[in-house]
């Protein structure tokens, strides 16, 4: 790997120290006496990847249940594969977390991770209750800044989390709340002043690993690990290995006190405000092998807080600009989800409710998630898509998204790659060699082409063996679109265009690297697929295209993505483009002012948005996608230029407003209304809307 995101190759040995220093900050700070390296000189082994959510994940399973552990099991249940926090830092190896916690002295718990329903019990699923989003991040963390409003409903203040690194081994985290009065429901004049506990974690995932109390501050000991931790206004400090004890000796004693042998430390701060009145807790962090070099290097960090933050805070508001001429805000934004998606994701295939697939992947790298909240997990169509996003902060970035999924790691000795964390059996579309190909054009280079393309080959071959149900079509289940009516085992007109789709790019690739007779032998394949799909699967009729029924023979009449996907793939033949077409342009089908539904507005599964029913999920039976959609405005290129700018444009605005108005990137959107739906950080492919600006509107 090279470029400014080189990871640092660090020993599983390696000598941590840190020392957190926290203060009030009431006092100027002086200017900084450091001179700090430039955010791209600083390397990647600590960042934002404490996870959102640990609980509720399928790793996380309770009594063969992928998503049996709720919210309050979270607080006193021990994880097994990962940790959470709110606003956190964490090293790259998940050795030490720093994270917030906070409580104004009414809410039934301390919230020491965002608050949410798990999939068994939210209205339309998993869904983050919590009011919080995202601002900028870079792509060394190097700073970032989340947004709380506290409580979730009728939320008296405003947090905002900021992260600077002063170098690659010091930083500053702080915490400025300010007094809203969006609850109180009296005059300004008259409302008192409201606490709120403003606590700093320090742990340990490791729980045989130990905090001591030590006067003002903490003492971290790992085997070959010292940690300091001390400040000023500290009004309560504690350490344990319950997970529960920080939540229950603020409750019971309104103060953090304890010092129980345990991984868990804790120091507390506690805020009064006044209407309109603002506060704020910063703390400084060094690592060194040396503990007295780690305490020397903090509290010159801490001394110079807030010209670090300001530095780095400059830096951060020019990343990204002049890159695009319109649209630039979104664009950068955009950018900067993908970088906060960027997650720790450790997992090795266990569960109670999967036993056989334990030991048969090895996850334990920063990779880029779906959502930080209610996909914390791999998705690996959703990373070809993130990948080359990714591309448009740096390739190699997008590049080890592909490499991690094409490893040994995670891609399986017989070609097949693992869907997700839910459906391990199952095979996402098979979306990797574009996404290769687009990393390739982006600047990740021939070489990365000729490593990924074994494992390329070896996931099409298994397609080939396993999911081709005659010469040219092919089957896959759900294929990432849950709820899309499908017949087991029967030739879908999607799963047979992403082959064709695949084995195009397969060609380019191997032209790329040398491989000529490959190169033949996929485009070969292309035009079996298109000769099978074409006579097998569409409807003169209905001038679509769809999937078989049951019987193999008669066509799943429901107009959706599936069917389009053909075109995607470029192997529509000149005289019925123009059939799909009509349908795209058709606001009866699927044309909409904010992008392409998923199914036709005729139908009589569409679905605009939520259905209004408990646990019953939309999803692909109407809203807009932005991966689809993306993938139509290229296909469209080719076919009617002024649609797909007509398009690109409507899809652009549709995020951008939503953005604007919720400061959120949805998963997907309402087609009648374009209200943003599902996950509410879905940064990994919404972003997608970053290609769509730039490859619309380059800069001059």
């Amino acid at each position: 790997m090279s470029g400014p995101l080189r990871w640092a190759v660090v020993a599983a040995t390696l000598i941590l120290a840190v020392l957190i220093v926290v203060a009030a900050v009431t006092a100027v700070r002086p200017q900084s006496s450091v001179a700090l390296a430039p955010w791209e000189e600083l390397d990647t082994r600590w960042g934002t990847y404490l996870s959102e959510r640990e609980w509720g994940t399928p790793r996380e399973a309770i009594g063969g249940d992928p998503w049996g552990m709720d919210y309050l099991e979270a607080v006193r249940i021990p994880y097994s594969h990962g940790e959470d926090g709110i606003a956190g830092l964490v090293d790259r190896h998940g050795i030490f977390h720093l994270g917030w916690a906070v409580w104004d002295t009414e809410q039934v718990r301390v919230a020491e991770r965002l608050f949410g329903w798990g999939n068994h019990s939210g209205s339309n699923g998993e869904e983050i209750v919590d009011r919080r989003t995202f601002g900028p991040n870079t792509p060394t963390s190097s700073y970032a800044e989340t947004t709380l409003l506290y409580p979730n409903t009728d939320a008296r203040f405003r947090i905002v989390f900021t992260t600077a690194r002063a170098d690659s081994v010091s930083g500053v985290m702080t915490a400025t709340v300010d007094r809203t009065v969006e609850s109180d429901g009296d005059e300004p004049s008259t409302l008192s002043e409201a606490p709120l506990h403003v606590i700093l974690k320090g742990w340990f995932a490791d729980p045989g690993l130990r905090v001591e109390p030590i006067p003002d501050g903490l003492l971290l000991r790992g085997r070959q690990t010292t940690v300091a931790v001390v400040g000023d206004g500290v009004d309560g400090q504690q350490v344990s290995g319950e997970k529960r004890a920080i939540d229950e000796r603020l409750r019971e004693d309104g103060v953090l006190a304890g010092t129980d042998p345990g991984h868990i430390g804790a120091l507390g701060h506690r805020l009064s405000l006044g209407v309109s009145e603002a506060g704020s807790v910063t703390f400084g962090w060094a690592e060194d092998a040396d503990p007295a070099a780690a305490e020397e290097r903090a509290r010159a960090t801490l001394r110079d807080a807030e010209a670090v933050v300001q530095a780095r805070r400059d830096e951060a508001e020019d990343l990204f600009s002049g890159q695009v001429t319109d649209h630039e805000a979104v664009y950068r934004q955009a950018l900067m989800g993908v970088l906060w998606n960027q997650r720790l994701y450790r997992w090795d295939g266990g569960s109670s409710w999967i036993p056989e697939w334990e030991g048969r992947v090895d996850a334990d790298d920063v990779l880029i998630l779906p959502d930080p909240w209610e996909f914390p997990w791999l998705a690996t169509w959703d990373s070809a898509f993130h990948a080359v996003t990714a591309g448009l902060i740096d390739p190699q970035l997008g590049a080890d998204q592909l490499r991690f999924i094409l490893s040994p790691d995670w891609q399986q000795p017989d070609g097949h790659i693992p869907c997700a964390e839910f459906v391990m059996d199952d095979e996402c579309p098979p979306v990797f060699s574009w996404a290769a190909w687009r990393l390739h054009e982006a600047g990740a280079g021939t070489d990365f082409l000729a490593e990924v393309f074994p494992g390329l080959a070896a996931n099409h071959a298994y397609w080939q063996e396993t999911l081709q149900v005659s010469p040219g079509l092919y089957t896959g289940g759900f294929l990432g679109m849950d709820n899309l009516p499908r017949a087991p085992g029967q030739p879908q007109a999607d799963a047979s265009a992403w082959m064709a789709f695949s084995a195009r790019h397969l060609a380019d690739i191997a032209d790329a690297i040398g491989e000529t007779e490959a190169a033949a032998r996929y485009r070969a394949e292309v035009d079996q697929i298109a000769a099978a799909v074409n006579a097998t699967l569409w409807d003169a009729e209905r001038g679509f295209y769809f999937d078989r029924d049951t019987d193999g023979v008669k066509p799943i009449l429901t107009k959706s993505y599936s069917g389009l996907i053909p075109l995607v793939a470029g192997i529509v033949p000149d005289d019925r483009v123009p059939a799909v077409l009509d349908a795209l342009r058709d606001e009866r089908q699927f044309l909409t002012p904010y992008g392409i539904r998923s199914t036709t507005r005729d139908s009589v599964l569409y679905r605009s948005g939520y259905t209004g029913k408990r646990g019953v999920n939309s999803s692909w039976l109407g809203p807009v996608w932005m991966p689809i959609n993306y993938l139509l405005v290229g296909a469209l290129e080719e076919h009617d230029p002024d649609f797909a700018a007509d398009l690109r444009e409507r899809l652009v605005e549709l995020v951008e407003r939503d953005w604007e108005r919720t400061g959120r990137f949805h998963e997907y959107f309402d087609a009648d209304d374009g209200t943003g739906l599902g996950a509410d950080h879905q940064a990994g492919w919404t972003a997608l809307v970053a290609n769509l600006v730039a490859e619309g509107w380059p800069a001059d």
